[in-house]
């Protein structure tokens, strides 16, 4: 069931089957994944198989690009998922958004309806949005893409001064690390 995990997802999109209800389609490469699950619980799996906190994750990027919805969701480097709204929901709780991970968007194209997007292999997806308003989604994950960067930089930035060296850790230093079990400690409770 979780084969979808390993492949190279380029989007995630929820459909309706009428002898299944709703159900969930991914685009990989060289295949199209059909699950009996909603585009909510394949996030969750996920973010559950990256160790990504998907809640924290809106909190703080949210925060950095100033937008309170449909934040970019950043699983690794390379797997950065914008959201669009693909359908209307049909149900309370159902979901119109779909996934699509930027490095797989080749084109958008507009028509009289919105706009679709194209993936890397053809693959058109019709989205309920214009092409100005899926290009703004677009820069906010590519935003998201270079904050991500930088935020992993800036750790093994820091990590590479005792790895390329055998100084011993000052007084800052271990005021730090102090500073950082206290912040933590503050979170768990």
């Amino acid at each position: 069931m979780n084969e979808f995990i390993t492949k190279d997802i380029m989007a995630i999109i929820p459909t309706y089957i009428s002898e299944r209800g709703d159900c969930t389609i991914i685009y990989t490469k060289g295949e199209n994944i059909i699950l009996g699950l909603t585009v909510k619980s394949i996030i969750k799996k996920l973010c559950a198989h990256y160790l990504l906190d998907i809640k924290a994750s809106n909190k703080y990027y949210g925060r950095l690009i100033a937008a309170k919805n449909m934040v970019p969701l950043p699983l690794t480097r390379d797997k950065i998922f914008i959201q669009l709204k693909v359908r209307k929901p049909i149900g309370r709780c159902d979901g119109g958004m779909g996934y699509f991970n930027l490095n797989s968007i080749k084109k958008i194209k507009e028509h009289e309806k919105g706009a679709s997007v194209i993936l890397n292999d053809g693959i058109e997806v019709q989205c309920m949005y214009t092409q100005d308003t899926i290009n703004k989604h677009i820069k906010y994950g590519e935003l998201v893409g270079n904050l991500y960067d930088n935020r992993i930089y800036t750790i093994n930035e820091a990590m590479e001064r005792y790895e390329t060296t055998d100084t011993p850790a000052t007084k800052s230093d271990i005021a730090r690390i102090y500073m950082a079990i206290q912040d933590i400690a503050g979170k768990m409770s």
